[in-house]
């Protein structure tokens, strides 16, 4: 009978301990949630429908455009990333896929599909589906900036 009280109380300790160990506060500090917003590597901006496809993936070093198949690289401004990473310093990445898209024409085919991808820390940050032009506004001005790369190809 001992021993089985033994075991009882053994195996509530150890739910205790591992109920506390996951109190404790997960949230990052302004300065760790800065230095995500830093360590940006990628921005990514897909828009797709029925016959059409568009994908934007630009890095500090080059802008890769691809519309339907047709590959073009070019070279990243220094002032071009600088304004995607003030932009990017808005968002809280972690939410990224929390907003919500304000229309639904991609259900059928009124307007592209759209996701946005932001590559920080090896950490791959994706938003909900939208439609192509109309963005959350929580990441408007970063969907423009990006989606400008479509006009200036």
């Amino acid at each position: 009978m001992n021993f089985l009280k033994l075991i009882t109380l053994s195996m509530l300790a150890i739910f205790a301990l591992q109920c506390s160990a996951q109190k404790t506060s997960t949230k990052k500090s302004p300065s760790s949630v800065k230095s995500v917003q830093s360590n940006i590597q990628k921005f990514e901006l897909e828009e797709i429908t029925r016959g059409q496809r568009r994908m934007a993936t630009i890095t500090a070093a080059s802008k890769i455009i691809e519309i339907n198949g047709k590959t073009t690289t070019t070279k990243t401004t220094s002032t071009e990333w600088n304004n995607l990473l003030k932009l990017a310093s808005k968002l809280e990445l972690k939410k990224l896929d929390t907003h919500a898209s304000p229309t639904t024409k991609r259900y059928y085919d009124g307007a592209m599909a759209a996701v946005l991808r932001i590559t920080a820390n090896s950490d791959s940050y994706e938003s909900q589906g939208f439609d192509s032009g109309i963005p959350p506004k929580a990441f408007s001005e970063l969907y423009f900036a990006l989606a400008e790369s479509f006009r200036s190809k």
